[in-house]
């Protein structure tokens, strides 16, 4: 009996060993959804609202155990179900995707339409800041000159972290994460930022719908498109154009068309876009442009 006991006692302590021992695997697992499933009144739905067809509700129906990943005209979300105020009449474009073990998977794009102006969706004065209001134009330029000047800013770019919106700068909401914090370079001691010169100018205007055309004169193009504002999140989805930047920054942004307001007045203007840390080799942050409205820049060179 007692060499019963040692000889289980061993075999115990020997497949412990192995186990310990033994290579340890991790995978991820096989992506249990394929792209042909992702299908608009399966998988998802597209819905008017009743009462008002300008707003319109996305839904995943999939099983909670997939997480839900929408690119929509005014930017991106995560939500199961997401709410749009769509101001103007055109083809807009949807696509959904959903997170599995396995990987991402989205399915092909779908357009739904809108057919009428709704107004009352650029009321808010984040419209009139920053576009001049219905039927207007309003133009910004980059926080510095050839002369590496800068007139309300320290410089033309600042640095935050990826937890920080509009909401907790302007003390009026918490961060989005843990990841909140604020550099301020001046510019005269970081010139490795971006050189002084001619960046050109950034005009946004409503006039038959939100269109935004940027002269980037420092990076030798010039792009038209259209954008959208998400009042509640204070963020800007922009198609087809970019905020005004510099050239080291130009290959290093995760989505130039994800903005966020970060700040704006009258005269002043921040917009953020993020940091991808594998193209810049450095961590996630929001680069943050620095802007200051043609009426200010003129009034400034008046009074100089």
């Amino acid at each position: 009996m007692k060499k019963i006991l040692q000889y289980s006692i061993y075999f115990f302590f020997g497949i412990v060993l192995l186990g310990a021992c033994a290579p340890e695997k991790y995978t991820l697992g096989d992506i249990d959804v394929t792209s042909a499933q992702l299908v608009e009144g399966s998988s998802y739905k597209i819905e008017h609202d009743v009462n008002n067809p300008n707003i319109i509700y996305l839904t995943s129906l999939m099983d909670a155990k997939y997480t839900p990943l929408w690119d929509h005209p005014q930017g991106h979300s995560q939500d199961k179900k997401v709410t749009l105020k769509m101001p103007f009449p055109g083809e807009y474009n949807v696509k959904f995707g959903v997170e599995t073990r396995g990987g991402i998977v989205y399915g092909e794009p779908v357009t739904f339409t809108i057919d009428d102006m709704y107004a009352e969706f650029i009321s808010d004065e984040i419209w009139t800041m920053l576009a001049g209001g219905a039927g207007e134009e309003k133009t910004w330029y980059l926080d510095l000159d050839q002369h590496g000047v800068s007139r309300a800013f320290k410089g033309p770019m600042y640095f935050y972290g990826t937890g920080d919106w509009w909401g907790n700068i302007n003390a009026n909401g918490k961060p989005l994460n843990s990841d909140s914090w604020l550099w301020e370079p001046q510019w005269k001691d970081n010139t490795w930022l971006m050189p002084a010169g001619d960046y050109g100018e950034m005009t946004f205007n409503l006039k038959g719908g939100a269109n935004v055309i940027v002269n980037h004169n420092m990076l030798g193009k010039k792009q038209k498109g259209t954008f959208l504002i998400d009042i509640d999140t204070k963020t800007i989805r922009m198609v087809d154009a970019s905020p005004l930047h510099g050239q080291p920054q130009d290959g290093i942004v995760v989505d130039w068309g994800d903005v966020r307001i970060m700040s704006l007045t009258k005269n002043t203007m921040q917009l953020a876009v993020l940091r991808d840390p594998v193209l810049s080799n450095d961590s996630a942050a929001m680069l943050t442009f620095n802007f200051i409205s043609k009426d200010y820049y003129d009034s400034w060179e008046a009074s100089n």
